[in-house]
């Protein structure tokens, strides 16, 4: 029989809530870097209901859990159980990461620390460009911080409501500087191009796969780049489009990866180098792409 002494009355604990659970990729990422890194570590997932949140956070601060990530449904409910909010946390309006303190635990957001990233090792520029961001809700919050905080000289916000996007614009506006729109998707074609464009709907996943937000193929000439949040299928109708055209694409399995590590530096008070981040994320690909997390 082999001894297995990794785990100890030493080892951290931290986890996942959300509603579901059981496919969360955040286990197998977190564990990896865990064990990458060397801590002696274990990360956990657990379901909770809505009308549970406050009581499962105040008794995973109690069971002595170092930090903990935050999914559907909970990301905006979380808030009113910590003690504190990080200002990007706070811009977003949404946290995914928890981590403890002496007075409760402290929440920030990392999807636009992964979008951060993602963008760096990419090597897609945002300073001074004009930018168009599809879709106003979940992902489309951390995108358009995102944008505004990278200095991009232009934010045109596309959305079928146009009164969500409207929200969004006005709410960036209140600190960001740059000019921004708002038009329906039928517009884009005639509007002035873009050097980036974002993806946060989730056309092109689920059942409506192969397709796009993005009717005319054609729109994608001339474009730099192209981020999708999608990346189940890995490479979806909007990216082969766009690849076409000799744009930049890069799906979203990088946000997921990179957000991720974030909240490992941010539970540990360390950085993670671009080289392991992107041994982390390669060796996850093969894995991601081989069926793992299917189980």
């Amino acid at each position: 029989m082999n001894v297995f002494d990794f785990y100890n009355g030493h080892t951290k604990v931290y986890g996942i809530i959300g509603n579901p659970i059981e496919h969360s990729f955040s286990p197998v990422l977190q564990n990896t870097i865990l064990q990458t890194t060397g801590f002696n570590g274990v990360y956990v997932p657990f379901k909770v209901e809505e009308k549970d949140i406050k009581k499962a956070v105040e008794g995973l601060y109690a069971l002595g859990f170092e930090g903990l990530n935050v999914t559907v449904p909970h990301k905006i409910s979380v808030m009113n159980c910590l003690c504190g909010i990080d200002e990007t946390a706070r811009k977003v309006g949404a946290v995914n990461t928890l981590k403890r303190t002496e007075n409760g635990f402290k929440g920030y957001n990392t999807d636009i620390l992964g979008l951060k990233k993602s963008f760096s090792i990419n090597k897609i520029e945002v300073k001074g460009k004009k930018t168009m961001l599809l879709g106003a809700g979940g992902a489309a919050n951390s995108a358009a911080v995102l944008l505004a905080e990278l200095g991009a000289e232009k934010i045109v916000f596309v959305n079928r409501t146009k009164e969500k996007a409207e929200a969004l614009k006005n709410h960036i506006s209140s600190f960001y500087n740059g000019k921004t729109d708002v038009i329906s998707f039928d517009d884009i074609y005639t509007y002035e191009k873009p050097d980036i464009v974002v993806n946060a709907t989730s056309v092109g996943m689920g059942e409506g796969v192969w397709q796009s937000p993005v009717k005319e193929d054609s729109f994608f000439k001339g474009i730099e780049a192209v981020f999708d949040v999608i990346y189940i299928p890995w490479e979806t109708k909007l990216l082969n489009d766009a690849k076409k055209f000799g744009c930049k694409c890069v799906n979203g399995f990088d946000m997921l990866i990179y957000q991720g590590i974030a909240s490992y530096e941010i539970w540990h008070d360390i950085s993670v180098s671009d080289n392991m981040a992107v041994e982390i994320k390669d060796s996850l690909s093969q894995y991601f792409l081989k069926g793992g997390n299917n189980k």
